[in-house]
């Protein structure tokens, strides 16, 4: 999170600062973006950057978190629309986010970020944050908690195994892994074939997230046809 003091910078400012984070993140990865180049393009002092700033990974984090939050508006209203189906407003939702992902103005941002991610990464840009991350300031704590509850209380849990928003948590943790995990693989195949067919993205997760629904274990499996049954 930024520092206070950028709270209070004009409007005008702001924003020159995160058109500038928005150019550069877009051009390069968090390990490789210059905070030289941010505070050229949003014409500031680089001393200044440090005033509002802990580094350039608060800014990227921040600039993400811009971002993340239609999102999450996003698919609050879209399980709200299929009544608190969690499972048929999530996939609705992560349809429009990876072709969103893929093909909006914000596609190079989301390449760089996708195809660099790791652990870490994954646990600051998922709208689930894991038990032991570090909450910035009360404020933000409250906020997210409210988030969790406005959630929570939309979806039907009578369709759903989860017992307390902890597990719901952990439920929403896995379905954003298949949806990440499905950007990063579309993002591969991209780069080796500028053809490739973004619907075969949409189906992959389509699959992954039919197990996470109803399992992918088969207890009484069918009899494989094998060339023997045929004679």
């Amino acid at each position: 999170m930024p520092k206070e003091t950028f709270f209070h910078l004009t409007e005008e400012k702001k924003c020159r600062i995160m058109k500038a984070a928005e150019k550069e993140f877009s051009k390069n990865p968090l390990k490789d973006a210059s905070i030289a180049n941010i505070v050229k393009d949003a014409e500031i002092p680089r001393g200044s950057f440090y005033q509002y700033f802990e580094d350039k990974e608060d800014l990227y984090y921040y600039y993400f978190n811009i971002l993340r939050k239609s999102s999450f508006r996003d698919l609050l209203k879209t399980i709200q629309e299929y009544d608190g189906d969690l499972f048929a407003g999530f996939e609705n939702f992560s349809e429009k986010m990876i072709t969103n992902v893929l093909k909006d103005k914000h596609a190079n941002f989301y390449r760089n970020l996708f195809m660099n991610m790791d652990y870490r990464a994954f646990n600051k840009v998922s709208p689930e944050m894991s038990a032991g991350q570090k909450m910035d300031a009360k404020v933000q704590r409250e906020k997210h908690l409210k988030e969790q509850e406005k959630m929570w209380t939309s979806i039907d849990h009578s369709k759903l195994r989860v017992a307390n928003i902890h597990e719901l948590r952990m439920l929403l943790h896995m379905l954003m892994h298949s949806v990440f995990s499905t950007i990063i693989e579309a993002y591969r195949h991209l780069a080796e074939d500028e053809e490739y067919d973004v619907n075969q993205s949409l189906r992959d997760l389509q699959r992954k997230v039919s197990w996470i629904k109803s399992g992918a274990y088969q207890p009484n499996p069918e009899p494989t046809m094998t060339k023997e049954n045929n004679e």
